[in-house]
């Protein structure tokens, strides 16, 4: 997988802990990041290290540029070019070209310096004083600003100011890539990266939630039945009739034979031969259920706790064991036996084997399930809020589920349990 690759451009000594900060919250998004004072940062021996870190940004998706209180080392003083200066410049080129995208920063008392010096300037143009003197106070060197004079014109190519004024001037195309966002502390920059790079989750989770939904689709393009050219069906609808025609009471179940309507087991019949070594085989799903991905972080216990998408995913997997298990050639063979072929004069009712009719009907229940819970988290994942799906209960015998339910141990049960000596 080819991850989204950030070149950090500032000055470092005054940066140091920013950069270190951006690096490792990047890479905990999945990123990578190309920061020259770091040991995984390519440093070939046969080239200066200035040309190392202009090969760097030309391998780069995005351009971190921080502009500071200081120039840092030059890398023409004659010309007074910086480094950073000379990096920028050559990913603005390559941003003009459509191969990098630039994210530039200043510090808000930098900025603040750039700006009220600005002010300063046009009130000495007021007053009657001589021009290298004018210049002299509006360059002192400060805190804020080591090289006020450098600072500002760098800000200002930054900001594309000039070409700005000649394309509304000249009515031509406008600058792109001029952006400069202010900032007091890391917060501020994360924000903005948040808001035009990055999504709030990182590319973990992205890559785990696109791999699981195209599994999830592929669940259903297996579990579907496709009768005819454009249609599509679900065996819900008809596994649901069935059941209110033809329940299956707790009284019932001890009769050998269940009379079932010969138009509705044929209905069953077709779809039952659809399972015909149908089997499914989650490999992402169970990578989701291992992962925090679908959890909530609750403030309250520190820890994180279940959500009803991650409840669906969990019953999604336990259905698709349950599918798979009950999905034998044995439980599909007595499908045969009440063919036209192989019962010519069937009349409008059948007599099915009551045991053998519950199993097939927990088997159908199950694939149904199977099909809800994958086309509700398939629908949450493309941006509905998640509901979860009416399923088929865990028993086709009509009053049964009941029974389980009381069967079925409680959290509360449990933890009654462990507490007990």
């Amino acid at each position: 997988m080819k991850r989204p690759t950030f070149f950090i451009s500032s000055t470092i000594f005054d940066f140091q802990d920013l950069r270190s900060a951006l690096k490792f919250y990047l890479e905990e998004q999945g990123c990578k990041v190309l920061a020259s004072e770091y040991n995984d940062f390519t440093k070939p021996l046969d080239k200066h290290s200035y040309q190392a870190c202009i090969d760097a940004i030309h391998a780069a998706d995005y351009f971190i540029l921080l502009i500071g209180s200081r120039v840092g080392g030059w890398y023409n003083e004659k010309s007074r070019i910086s480094i950073t200066q000379h990096e920028c410049r050559e990913a603005y080129a390559l941003h003009k070209a459509g191969k990098l995208k630039l994210l530039n920063f200043v510090r808000l008392d930098v900025w603040r310096v750039k700006e009220d010096r600005r002010e300063l300037a046009k009130y000495l143009e007021s007053i009657s004083i001589d021009e290298s003197s004018k210049k002299a106070i509006v360059n002192f060197p400060s805190k804020s600003a080591e090289d006020a004079e450098f600072l500002s014109a760098f800000i200002t190519e930054v900001g594309r100011n000039q070409e700005t004024r000649l394309s509304v001037k000249d009515q031509a195309p406008a600058p792109t890539g001029n952006w400069i966002h202010t900032f007091s502390g890391f917060r501020d920059i994360i924000d903005v990266m948040n808001g035009v790079v990055l999504s709030s989750t990182p590319i973990d989770d992205l890559m785990l939630k696109r791999l699981l939904r195209r599994e999830l689709r592929e669940f259903l393009a297996q579990s579907l039945v496709k009768i005819k050219a454009g249609s599509v069906h679900s065996p819900r609808n008809q596994i649901d009739m069935f059941h209110a025609e033809h329940q299956i009471t707790l009284d019932a179940r001890n009769n050998k034979f269940t009379t079932v309507s010969t138009k509705r087991w044929d209905g069953l019949a077709i779809l039952l031969i659809h399972l015909l070594g149908f089997q499914l085989h989650p490999v992402v799903l169970s990578n989701a259920i291992s992962q925090p991905t679908f959890l909530d972080f609750d403030l309250s216990t520190d820890s994180y706790k279940e959500t009803q998408t991650y409840e669906a995913l969990l019953l999604l997997q336990g259905k698709i064991r349950k599918l798979n298990r009950a999905n034998t050639n044995k439980a599909l063979d007595f499908i045969f036996e009440h063919t036209p072929r192989a019962q010519p004069h069937r009349g409008e009712t059948l007599q099915i084997e009551t045991m053998r009719l519950v199993t097939v009907m927990h088997l159908l229940d199950r694939w149904a399930n199977v099909i809800e819970l994958s086309r509700s988290l398939l629908r949450h994942m493309d941006g509905e809020p998640f509901q979860m799906p009416s399923l088929r209960p865990d028993s086709p015998i009509h009053g049964m589920q009941e029974m389980i339910e009381q069967e079925k141990l409680s959290a509360s049960d449990l933890d009654k349990f462990i507490a007990e000596n």
